[in-house]
């Protein structure tokens, strides 16, 4: 297709959990999908029913090292004080026509699963997180996209407050 170009093409990335950095260990991360909790409803005279968005489903993020790193391997124990996590993603991404950007993503969350995967002689030992999330910030050059946090009320998406109707209706 004529005029098609690539410009935020991922080329590296950096995992960070409570400011302890995993610089090239960091094999791969998927991100939380944004995904609606939906409820279908048909009250009586309607013609069929329909889809009603009641806010989003829970939020992870899945984690691959290359490595069985005893500091990642700590971060999942069940008595963390308040069992909060803080993590952050930061990666380059480049394009067509030199393009050139940066993208943060700061969480918080806890850590639910660690997969220690499979041990080899002569392999690599690696680890496998999932946390599940209450807050995600994701900023591309410098511009927030996303702040969602599900304990202290925030919802903003292109840096517009989507959840001020609401705060103002329950005088928050």
């Amino acid at each position: 297709m004529p005029g098609t170009q690539l410009d935020y093409v991922v080329q590296a990335f950096v995992w960070s959990i409570n400011g302890f950095g995993y610089a090239g260990s960091g094999e791969s991360c998927k991100l939380p999908p944004l995904s609606k909790k939906t409820e279908k409803f048909r009250g009586g005279g309607m013609l069929m029913e329909r889809t009603i968005a009641l806010g989003y489903n829970g939020m992870e993020m899945e984690v691959d090292l290359a490595e069985f790193d005893p500091n990642a391997l700590s971060q999942g124990g069940l008595y963390l004080g308040n069992r909060t996590l803080t993590s952050s993603l930061r990666g380059y991404m480049d394009g067509d026509n030199n393009a050139q950007h940066t993208a943060i993503i700061q969480t918080t969350g806890e850590v639910t699963d660690l997969a220690a995967g499979t041990w080899k002689p002569g392999t690599l030992a690696k680890l496998k997180a999932k946390l599940a999330l209450s807050a995600i910030t994701l900023q591309i050059d410098g511009n927030t996209i996303w702040n969602i946090d599900a304990q202290n009320g925030v919802y903003q998406v292109g840096g517009t407050d989507q959840y001020a109707a609401v705060k103002a209706a329950l005088g928050l």
